[in-house]
Formats: C-alpha cells, sequence, structure tokens
C-alpha cells in the first residue's frame, strides 16, 4: 500500500491531483449527506440532507473519474449515470416527502403552511 502511495506521489501529474481533491470533495459531500439522513429527525427535513449534497457528492466523484481516466469513453459513460441522477432525485425526494406526510410522520408545527389539509 505504502508503495501506491509513493508512486502515485512521485509520478502524479496535474490530473492526479486534481481528481484525488474533486474525490476527496465529493466524499465528504457524500457523508455529510449520510449523517443528515441518520441524524435528522423526521422525512421532510432529511429531504435535504438526502438530495442537495449526495447530488453534488456523486458528481465531484464522477468528474474526477473523468478527470483521472481523461477518454471521451469515460465522459459518455459518466454523463448519462449525472442526467438520470439529476433527474430521478427530485422524484424520489417527492415520493419521500409524501409518504411522511400522509403516514403523520413530521412534526406539524415545523411547517409554515401545510397544503395537504
Amino acid at each position: 500500500m505504502i508503495e501506491l502511495i509513493e508512486a502515485f506521489v512521485e509520478g502524479a501529474g496535474i490530473r492526479a491531483w486534481i481528481a484525488v481533491a474533486l474525490l476527496l470533495v465529493g466524499s465528504v459531500l457524500s457523508l455529510g449527506a449520510a449523517v443528515g439522513i441518520v441524524r435528522f429527525p423526521d422525512p421532510l427535513v432529511r429531504l435535504h440532507a438526502m438530495a442537495k449534497p449526495q447530488v453534488l457528492g456523486l458528481a465531484f466523484a464522477l468528474a474526477a473519474v473523468v478527470v483521472a481516466v481523461w477518454t471521451w469513453t469515460a465522459l459518455w459513460v459518466v454523463l448519462p449515470i449525472m442526467v438520470f441522477q439529476l433527474f430521478l432525485v427530485p422524484v424520489s425526494t417527492h415520493m419521500i416527502a409524501r409518504a411522511g406526510l400522509r403516514s403523520g410522520d413530521h412534526r406539524h408545527e415545523a411547517l409554515l403552511h401545510d397544503d395537504t389539509e
């Protein structure tokens, strides 16, 4: 393992360092999303932790893959993944919000305005 790290540090170009930085930022954002999902009290509050940093963390990780590999094939593989993620995350968060409202698993006093009543 140490040999791999030394080889990376000695032979790494600027692209490798950019890929490592992008991957590190993406992993920190994804970790923050995971902590928010576990820590927040109800589904309506968890939606912010679930949607925003998770999508951005995935975008940074996929950008790290493209920068590290640096081929058109990598870009064309990563691009549909990100497009599907950008289309499907709003749908899934909306479904979770509706399920949380219908089941009553939220704090009523925290809502400013409830259109379902």
